[in-house]
């Protein structure tokens, strides 16, 4: 039996189509092993990595990423090749460009020139590939060029993200600044009307209790329903002089500055001991700390104490102040009736903004904060910031 003859045809239809094949082979590992690389690179290498990847995939030895702002300030960001060759493409920055342009300049140091645009997700070009040849070499065919579009629309959009991170974390970081500077300025003022009234209006008060006292002592006796007025008066007038110096330890505690954290708290908790609550302290730490460590911690103590009055129904308090392996921890435990966490703090709304104060207090000093409550189950507070911000204790 005869072989069949041999048809070159067929032959050169196998080979067009092998290579058809391998080209599409390539072009997918281009986007395939690129895609993977960039997740895992800094912005500055993705940039590197996709020159490169492009100069190999069209045999091309120049490249540059030209990207530009808002302003149209272009920059060059990325660069492959010889230095003095690709100052001749940093003119070629386009910003209307809206699809990848091949030029032929046969006399220019650089014959064949491809740009790509680099689009955000508003179709808008923010940048461009520039790739370039130093030996003139044939247009690549439409599938090439559109496999580099699309490998210059992944890094786009990497960079994009990169640019709306960063510009996440600047705003996050002037929050965060803004919000320290709204607690800096609410303790100096709380302390100025803290001092202003002990200086003003508390001893006024005290001066009225002990002129009253003065008179009353030699004041004739009385009739009878005269005498209960001026016991009432002096009455009166001494709870204004308590109640205005319970105003002005809430504003600033003296305590605090003079005798430190463990103290403060303490005579804070003296309000839910006047409230029929019974406190006990698990871990005591009378160690100073830094003064914005103690401010801090003091202002928590005292909004979960706040809490505790004002919503537990609590009938016990545990506290806990701990120093250990330079971490400063405050815990505020009550077997009140708790509340249902079905948020996180920080999306509570009004009815959690203690909670959310309390959170960002600890997070300003790069420490955290906690709440675990249950209904019918208590509630447990617990702060714990860095003790050495400044290097050393107050």
């Amino acid at each position: 039996m005869q072989p069949p003859d041999h048809d070159p045809r067929s032959a050169l239809a196998i080979r067009t189509q092998y290579r058809q094949s391998q080209s599409r082979a390539a072009r997918l590992r281009l986007l395939v092993d690129t895609g993977q690389e960039l997740t895992q690179l800094a912005p500055e290498a993705m940039r590197q990595r996709v020159l490169q990847r492009a100069c190999a995939f069209l045999a091309m030895d120049h490249a540059l990423l030209l990207e530009w702002d808002v302003d149209v300030q272009v920059r060059t960001t990325a660069s492959h090749g010889n230095r003095d060759r690709l100052r001749s493409l940093e003119h070629l920055a386009d910003t209307a460009m809206r699809t990848p342009q091949w030029q032929e300049q046969p006399s220019a140091i650089l014959p064949n020139v491809l740009r790509v645009p680099l689009r955000g997700g508003d179709g808008a070009a923010f940048g461009a590939l520039v790739l370039a040849n130093s030996v003139s070499i044939s247009a690549p065919d439409t599938e090439d060029i559109e496999s580099l579009q699309l490998l210059a629309t992944l890094l786009a959009a990497h960079l994009e993200n990169q640019r709306l991170l960063d510009a996440l974390v600047a705003r996050e970081r002037t929050m965060s600044d803004l919000v320290h500077r709204l607690f800096r300025a609410q303790e100096d003022e709380r302390k100025r009307m803290a001092y202003d009234l002990h200086d003003g209006l508390a001893q006024t008060l005290a001066g009225l209790h002990q002129r009253l006292q003065g008179f009353a002592g030699r004041c004739p006796p009385l009739p009878e329903e005269l005498g209960a007025d001026l016991q009432t008066i002096l009455a009166l007038a001494q709870h204004c002089v308590g109640e205005g110096r319970q105003l002005i330890s809430g504003l600033r505690p003296t305590v605090l500055d003079d005798f430190g954290l463990l103290k403060a708290v303490d005579k804070e908790a003296d309000r839910l001991r006047d409230a029929g609550i019974k406190v006990n302290w698990s871990t005591r730490c009378e160690a100073r700390l830094p003064s914005q460590v103690e401010i801090a911690l003091f202002r928590i103590a005292q909004e979960g104490i706040n809490n505790v009055l004002k919503h537990a129904q609590a009938s016990h308090v545990v506290l806990t102040l701990e120093l250990h392996e330079g971490q400063a921890s405050l815990q505020v435990d009550d077997n009140g009736k708790g509340f249902a966490m079905e948020q996180r703090l920080d999306t509570c709304g009004a009815r959690h903004l203690g909670l959310a104060a309390m959170q960002e207090r600890a997070s300003l000093l790069g420490g955290d904060f906690t709440c675990v409550s249950h209904a019918h189950g208590g509630t447990q507070l617990r702060a714990t910031v860095p003790s050495d911000l400044n290097g050393t204790a107050q």
